[in-house]
Order: structure tokens, then sequence, then C-alpha cells
């Protein structure tokens, strides 16, 4: 049995589908809020997976997941684990942040450590436990003290101190994707924020405009596309074997703030004259009607001129040979564009 959380958001769906197809001989308990109960089982009609998977209504940042008197019998079922669930927003406050991604992640451990037939567990972090470091990070890296850009980077590092400190208890494996974006063939996605922002900015601009670039435009801008993410956990999920690594799912040749903005402006056939302003000014001028009006966040600013740079020498050795690699971003930067094109309207208003 596949313990899954993270239904049906939109990497957890994606998740649970290619899981469960590859592998056929499995069933799956899904924790999902009650809230989400009906729109969970509605998705399980549409996947033909009803038959195989359990709807378990819950809650991680309770001490027994919600699953009251189920408690024991769900952990005595788990063979495999995957723990998604967490608030992704960079703007979360703290208290919030910390309740749902490290207590919510201390929750599905303590569970986990109590399930005797567990063979491995799957974590999913996010590159940004690197907080303001710089340079390269690598993969077997994890603790310091150089601060985060925001809580959200700040309470995923915590959860990672605890999924480590338990590894010797748990078989764990931990990915840490970076910016997600949409599939890179059909430009899919339901979280039209981070680089979207920018596409939407550029969208609302004339033809011929000035655009602020944050600092020197130098510095990488680390986006990977969803199906390479769900294609590379999936793949080390169901093979076992590599308990106990770390890996960065992450672009190995990332285009730089201003190579990407020169990219999406000429996918949409704008041209742009670009004024550079500190990291600070344009966090601030993003606070403003200004930034409300071209939909950018003042967090995202802080991600578009960072050296650091992700070291992906575990990811590359365990899928080598796989077919599963990480496609460069001016391949499928079009069908991004033209998705986020087509479904104008949704995106706007998740602004």
């Amino acid at each position: 049995m596949i313990f899954l959380t993270g239904v049906p958001g939109f990497l957890g769906t994606r998740l649970l589908e290619s899981l469960a197809e590859a592998n056929p001989e499995h069933s799956f308990f899904l924790l999902v809020q009650p809230k989400f109960e009906g729109r969970t089982h509605d998705l399980l009609d549409d996947l033909t997976l009803a038959d195989r998977a359990a709807v378990l209504p819950g809650d991680i940042t309770e001490p027994d997941l919600g699953l009251g008197d189920r408690y024991d019998e769900v952990a005595g079922q788990i063979t495999r684990a995957v723990h998604l669930a967490a608030v992704y927003d960079l703007s979360i406050p703290r208290d919030v942040g910390w309740q749902i991604n490290v207590d919510g992640t201390r929750h599905v451990l303590d569970l986990l450590v109590q399930s005797p037939n567990l063979e491995r567990f799957g974590y999913v972090s996010t590159a940004y436990v690197s907080g303001q470091r710089t340079g390269t990070i690598y993969e077997n890296e994890l603790v310091h003290d150089a601060g985060f850009k925001n809580f959200y980077e700040e309470t995923k590092y915590h959860a990672e101190v605890l999924v480590q400190d338990r590894m010797d208890e748990i078989p764990t494996l931990i990915f840490r994707p970076s910016i997600v974006v949409g599939d890179s063939q059909t430009g899919e996605t339901d979280k039209f924020d981070g680089p979207y922002f920018v596409l939407n900015a550029l969208r609302t601009l004339p033809k011929y405009t000035l655009m602020t670039r944050v600092g020197a435009g130098t510095e990488p801008v680390n986006l990977v596309p969803v199906d390479f993410v769900i294609d590379a956990m999936t793949h080390l999920m169901t093979i076992g074997g590599h308990e106990g690594t770390v890996y960065h799912l992450a672009d190995p040749q990332p285009l730089t703030a201003q190579a990407l903005m020169a990219l999406f402006a000429g996918l949409l056939d704008k041209r742009v004259a670009y004024v550079p302003v500190p990291p600070g000014v344009a966090r601030a001028l993003m606070s403003t009607g200004v930034g409300r009006a071209l939909g950018i966040a003042p967090e995202l600013i802080d991600y578009f001129d960072h050296p650091s740079r992700y070291d992906v020498s575990n990811a590359r050795r365990a899928l080598e040979g796989t077919g599963i690699e990480c496609p460069a971003l001016p391949d499928y930067a079009p069908t991004m564009v033209e998705y986020a094109r087509r479904h104008e309207a949704r995106s706007s208003a998740m602004y």
C-alpha cells in the first residue's frame, strides 16, 4: 500500500497517476483534507483508480494525522510513502508554515516509524532549503546558518532537518525540486506563479516597452518542468536501492535572469528595454500599486538575483540510461508560453 499526501493538488495528482501506472500491483492510501474528499473521489473516478485507492480524510497538523482509530491499521499496511503536502506560498506567515510544513512532516514521520512493512519513503523538499547560501549547493549539504529569503524556505528547511535526522529509522529518499513550471510537452499547469508572474507582466505591457531588471541579470533562475520532476520521483520510488540519498531535481544549465526575460519577451513578440534596479528597490516597487498592476509578487524578486547553483550529480547518476532528464528551457518555453496564453483569464485570476 502506497501512502500519499498532497492529492488532489497538481503535483500530488500527477504523482498518483504516475505511480499507479508504474506500480500496477499497488493500491493507495490518500490522506486528504476533509474539504477535498469529494473532489478526490471524482479525481479517482476520472483516473479509473477508484478500486485501487482509499481516501482517508485527515489533517497532517494533527499528531494522529486525523486518522483516529484507523491510525494503527494504516501504519501496518504501508509499504511505500511519499509526503508531498505542504504550503508553497512564498508569503506565508511563519506560524502557518511551521504548523503545516514542519509539524505536519513530523507527524507523517511518526506514522512511518511505526510502519513495520515500510520499504521506502519519498520526502518532497525544495532546492531552496539552501536559503541565502551562495555558490554551488551540493545534494549532501543541508545544515547552514546563512538565513532565508522567506518563511517558506525556513520552514521547509526545518522540515527537511527532521527528515534527515530520522533517516536511520526510515528508509528515505529526499527530492529537492527547483521552481516547478508546466509540463514540457503540453504546458499544463494549475499554478500560475513564479515565472508566470513575469509572463503575465510582459503580456500586459505594450509591444515596445520598458521593464525593470533586478540587478545585473547575470544570476541563474532555475526552472524545471513538472513532467521531469514526476518522472524522476516515480522512477526512484519504484526501483528501490537509492534510500538514504538526496536529489536536486533542477536544471543543470539554467538560464540567467536576463536570458530568461529575453526568451519570454521574444516568444511574446515584445521589444523590451531593461532598466536595472537594485533588488531592494525592486522589492519595494513590487510592493506598491505598480507591482500589483503587473502581477509580480515582491517575494519573487529574490529568486532573480541570487548567486546560487544546484549540483545535480546524484540525480544525474541515478537517472543515467533511463531517458529521464531535464530538458533545456528554450526547448519547452514556447509550449509553456502558449499554454499560459490560452489560459490567460484563469492565470490572471490567480494573481
